[in-house]
Parts: C-alpha cells; structure tokens; sequence
C-alpha cells in the first residue's frame, strides 16, 4: 500500500484502531516492568503509542514484528530502554521530550498564538495511593521524586481552548497531529491524548474515549468538547516527524 505523505500512512494506522473497546491500566497488571503489547484493548496513551509505533516500523523496507516491539519499547521507555518502572516516561511532557529527542516528533505548541502556566509535575508522588507500585515501595517513590524534580519549575505552553474557536484557515493544526488536552489539575500536565481530525472547518478528535468505551473519531468538535469541561484549559499540539 502507498501513500502521499507520513501523515497519511500515519492515519492509516490510526483509524484502523477504531472500534478497538476502550481499557485503562493495561501496563499496570504485573508488579514486574515489562513492555505490554496491546492491541485488543487501548487507552488513550496506549493507543497513541501504538499507532506510532506501527508508523516506525512500516517504514522498514521489510517491516517484521520485532520492529514494531522495538519501536513500541523506543517510544514508551526513556531512552528507549526497560529499566523498571520508573523508566517508563509516565507524564506526558517527560514523554515529549524524550522522543523529542530521538527525532520521533516535534511539539509545536508555541508556534501558535499560546499561553505558559507554571506545571510542577508530582501528581504521582502526591497520590502515590492510586499507583500500586508505588504506594508500598519508598525506594520506587524516591526515585519517582526525583524524576519530577527536573519538571519542579515547568512552565508549560498550551493553546488556550477559546481560540480553537477559530476559522479553520487561521488554527494551522493538521490532520494527524498529535493532541494533548491540559488540565489545570494540581501536578498533571495533560489529561487525554488523541489525534487531530478535521471534518470541513471543524476540528475533532480521534482518540480511546474513556465515555463511549472504545476508540472513535468523536463526532463533537474538540472545541465544543473542551467548553464543557471546566478543568481541561486547552491543548498542545505535537507532529510526528
């Protein structure tokens, strides 16, 4: 199969996940650190990650299932390597960076008209009770801590969610961006992940939606989606390289 452009080969894989039922926690079931593969069931980090990672390995000249294993461990992990659980990258912004840094992918977010906000990120040492593995093990907790201490004096850039509002002609998000919908939740960055649709002059989301329990392309413009939720502040906006 060819195609145009990597957004368009991209694509491919993402709508060919629609449908897929919707599922959280599915890293989180062993207490050892390996890399789950998952394709039966998705959240809306898992999914993103999943379709990049079969965006990576179709571009082998003779893809093979292993390049998608390497690819989905690259993605998920710093430095592309499994070392426990703090090696995987659990905040979004730790994740950008990362792959960032492997030339995966480019965030965008202040090429747009924006705003900064001050994001200390420590959600998971602050509510260590909802990690399993970190609630019972000082040793895992301290090492979490200093991972968030790079990010104590984060100022974060987001598109605010009024100007998603916009003309079509001045937003300048393409089909198949990657966005991340902020939260102005204490010690989180981001709260959702999915990519972008447009559907004549309205921009959507194609993502694992927790609400209708499944991947889908939502039929509510992103904007619409967002003003009705008071702690999402807006979005950033991330292409795949």
């Amino acid at each position: 199969m060819s195609f145009n452009s990597g957004a368009e080969r991209l694509l491919f894989f993402a709508n060919s996940m629609k449908g897929i039922p919707y599922q959280g926690g599915t890293l989180d079931r062993s207490s050892d650190e390996t890399l789950v593969v998952r394709t039966d069931s998705l959240d809306c980090t898992t999914y993103v990650e999943n379709v990049l990672a079969l965006y990576l390995a179709s571009a082998k000249q003779n893809p093979e299932y292993r390049d998608y294993i390497e690819s989905l461990t690259r993605i998920r992990y710093r430095d592309g390597k499994i070392h426990g659980y703090t090696s995987r990258l659990h905040y979004f912004s730790d994740w950008v960076e990362d792959n960032q840094n492997k030339g995966i992918l480019k965030e965008l977010t202040t090429h747009f008209e924006h705003e900064t906000i001050a994001c200390p990120l420590n959600y998971m040492t602050e509510h260590s009770h909802l990690y399993k593995q970190l609630k019972d093990n000082d040793s895992l907790l301290s090492v979490m801590r200093h991972i968030e201490q790079r990010w104590s004096e984060y100022e974060m850039p987001y598109v605010p969610k009024k100007l998603l509002d916009l003309p079509a002609s001045e937003i300048k998000i393409k089909d198949g961006d990657i966005l991340a919908l902020t939260t102005s939740i204490d010690g989180l960055d981001v709260v959702h992940l999915g990519f972008a649709i447009w559907i004549g002059d309205s921009l959507h989301l194609l993502h694992a939606s927790s609400l209708q329990k499944k991947v889908i392309l939502d039929d509510v413009p992103l904007y619409d989606y967002l003003k009705g939720r008071s702690k999402h502040t807006g979005i950033r906006v991330i292409r795949v390289e």
